[in-house]
Order: C-alpha cells, then sequence, then structure tokens
C-alpha cells in the first residue's frame, strides 16, 4: 500500500482512511493477536440515527457482527475486548462460541460510550472484511454458446501457432463455460448480508438499470486483447475487450453505477475509480487455482499499468501471497490482437456464489436480474 494513499473503509456512507503502518498483511478468522486499530479517523462523534435503546441502567445497542469476527474483537486472552471497555467505558456481551448468532450487545451508563465503542468495532470488522477471501461477485455473464465456440477455437489457434512460447499451456485459459464481466466482489459473511445485496441489485434495476436501457437489448462486441501491464513478454492477465455494438457508454454506465451503489452500502470495498470492462480469457493463477477468481483489477483508475497492479490481486483471492509464472505474450498479440470472439446480447446481472456452480457451469446466483433481449 502506497503510504500517501492508504485505503479507504466505507462504513454506513462514511469513509475512514486505513492506517498502512498499521494494517496486518491478511486477517484469519482464528487469530487471537491483539488488535492495533486498522485507522486513524475521530471515533467519538455522536450518531442520532443508532437504535440505542434506553433501559433503567442506562443505555444498550443491539449490533449485528458476522460471528467468523468475533474472535478478531475478543482477542488473545480477551484483551482486545476488554481494551475497548475500559476505553469507552462500555460492555461487550458476544455470543458464546458455537452459537449460530450474528449479533453482539453493547451496554453502557452513556450513550457516547455505546456510540465509541461501535465505531471501533465497525473500523476492526470492515478493515478484517478487506483481506477476507470473497464470497460473491456482481458479473455479466459472457458464455452464450456462440462465445464459447470462439473462445475454444482462439485457444486451440494459440496453443498451436504459439506453442512453445515461454509459460504458456492450456491450464491457463479460462473455462469457456465461466466467461464474464466483474464488476466487483463481495464478502459477504451472513445470511443477512446476502439478503442486503439481493435487495440492492433489484433496485438498481428499479433505480436506474431500466432507465438506461430504456427497454432495449445490451448488445455488446467481444473483440480485440489487452493485457494488463507494460511488458509483454511477462503477462499474468489477458482479457477481451468489451464494447456495446451500438457505441453508446451504456454498459460502462451501468457497471459503474452498480459499483458505486455496492460500495456505498458498504457491501462493496471500492479500488478504483471505474469499473474496467475486460473478460478474462487467460490468467495464471489458473495454473495453481484452475476455479479462481480475481478480487481485484476490475476497477480502474490509472491505465493498464493500474490494472496490472489489481489484477495481481487475484493471487490474494485466498490469503497471503502466491508466486505464479508469467507467460510470453509478444507472439499472441501479434497474430491476434484483434480477433473477434462474436456478439453478445447481455440479458441478467448475478449476484454470483463464488465456487459453486450450475448445470450449465456458470457461477451459480445468490440472485440475478433480467435485462431486456
Amino acid at each position: 500500500m502506497d503510504v500517501l494513499k492508504p485505503g479507504i473503509v466505507n462504513i454506513g456512507g462514511r469513509c475512514y482512511r486505513v492506517n498502512p503502518l498499521q494494517q496486518q498483511e491478511y486477517w484469519e478468522p482464528d487469530d487471537d493477536d491483539d488488535y492495533q486499530g486498522p485507522a486513524s479517523c475521530s471515533l467519538e462523534e455522536p450518531c442520532d440515527e443508532l437504535d440505542i435503546q434506553e433501559t433503567e441502567k442506562g443505555y444498550t445497542y443491539t449490533m449485528d457482527v458476522p460471528s467468523a469476527f468475533f474472535g478478531l474483537i475478543i482477542g488473545k486472552k480477551a484483551e482486545t475486548k476488554k481494551k475497548i471497555e475500559r476505553e469507552t467505558q462500555t460492555q461487550i456481551i458476544i455470543p458464546r462460541a458455537g452459537k449460530d448468532e450474528d449479533t453482539l450487545v453493547i451496554r453502557s451508563t452513556q450513550r457516547r460510550g455505546i456510540i465509541s465503542a461501535k465505531n471501533r468495532i465497525d473500523l476492526m470488522v470492515e478493515s478484517a472484511r478487506q483481506r477476507t477471501p470473497f464470497t460473491h461477485f456482481v458479473s455479466f455473464p459472457l458464455n452464450s454458446k456462440s462465445i464459447q465456440d470462439s473462445f475454444l477455437d482462439f485457444k486451440d489457434d494459440v496453443l498451436r501457432e504459439c506453442y512453445g512460447d515461454e509459460g504458456l499451456d492450456e491450464t491457463i485459459f479460462q473455462k469457456p463455460a465461466k466467461l464474464h464481466l466483474t464488476v466487483g466482489t463481495l464478502a459477504l459473511m451472513t445470511r443477512k448480508e446476502v439478503d442486503r445485496a439481493v435487495e440492492l441489485l433489484q433496485k438498481c434495476k428499479e433505480d436506474f438499470i431500466d432507465a438506461i436501457l430504456e427497454n432495449r437489448p445490451l448488445v455488446v462486441d467481444v473483440r480485440g486483447l489487452k493485457y494488463m501491464n507494460d511488458d509483454p513478454s511477462q503477462v499474468d492477465v489477458l482479457y477481451g475487450h468489451v464494447t456495446p455494438q451500438d457505441g453508446s457508454n451504456k454498459l460502462q454506465l451501468i457497471a459503474d453505477s452498480l459499483m458505486e451503489q455496492f460500495t456505498s452500502s458498504g457491501l462493496m470495498q471500492r479500488d478504483f475509480d471505474r469499473v474496467k470492462l475486460h473478460a478474462t480469457l487467460i490468467n495464471t493463477i489458473f495454473r495453481q487455482e484452475p476455479d479462481a477468481e480475481g478480487k481485484k483489477g476490475m476497477q480502474d483508475t490509472k491505465g493498464d499499468r493500474g490494472h496490472d497492479r489489481g489484477d495481481r490481486g487475484h493471487e490474494r483471492g485466498d490469503r497471503g501471497h502466491r508466486v505464479r509464472e508469467s507467460f510470453d505474450a509478444k507472439r499472441v498479440l501479434q497474430k491476434f490482437e484483434d480477433h473477434s470472439f462474436g456478439e453478445y446480447c447481455i440479458s441478467a446481472i448475478h449476484i454470483s456464489q463464488r465456487g459453486s456452480y450450475g448445470a450449465d457451469g456458470y457461477y451459480l446466483p445468490a440472485s440475478k436480474i433480467a435485462l431486456p433481449t
């Protein structure tokens, strides 16, 4: 992380800067290390929107927190929990292990103490969530039979005509049934969070998607190859360029608006300003993980160099770093730079479940909305 451009945590519509000097490289749900505080911000600001209940002994607040993060809040020998309680003058009640509950209770004699404790817990959880393997992602499927057949022909031609190029083999090609565009990834830890995402997708359809499309089909051309770094001899991700057939910016507008709504809700973390519209064709992480799905690299601010930095996040869809072997794409680009994979009418937007597949080989949807065809 660039110390001059720290990451942002979005909590309840508010943005907090993450302190890179204190952020761990990744977090495991059973990690019992003491919490050091992931962000620099005011934690004491009052909030009148919280449903804080007044009781005979003071105040109480029930807070939604995925049980997977309880260990983080408790800390080693409960030191983290004790520290928060001591500094905010609160009592934090966490369900015992084994109970299927995703809430905790904060009690205090002062509203201000509850608000402070809640803000601290929110920051801990959201910072940890950024380093948690994602569970779902918002996608546009691109897997018609004609596109799949064209992709398989492309794969066969590349392997035949570029045989022997360093790092190039069939293991790094995408599975045809999984071709798609990704808007962004989601770490949905509870059924309630999945339901929120499902409701938000439907709301997006009603609020702006229908108006953008005006009941007209969204037909795209999948043509041309792009790569995500400056050296074509050392490429990790090769993708197909996707543009609306009518030359409009409708697809980009829908993708950016979806990203904006999901990040504003706190369900998706913003990595870049705009969504990079691309369909991954080759990714060297598939060599190690055939079912891998990239965590970053879908959102764009700084051109292809920025994409490369983001898409190398594919290596970290799960915890830790992986060393992967790049491939030499020079001949592939020379021979197939303007290759056409055909036209495709995007008929749906999915909240796709990572690692789960339907009978057609595409990711199972937690929800999907239909588009005009």
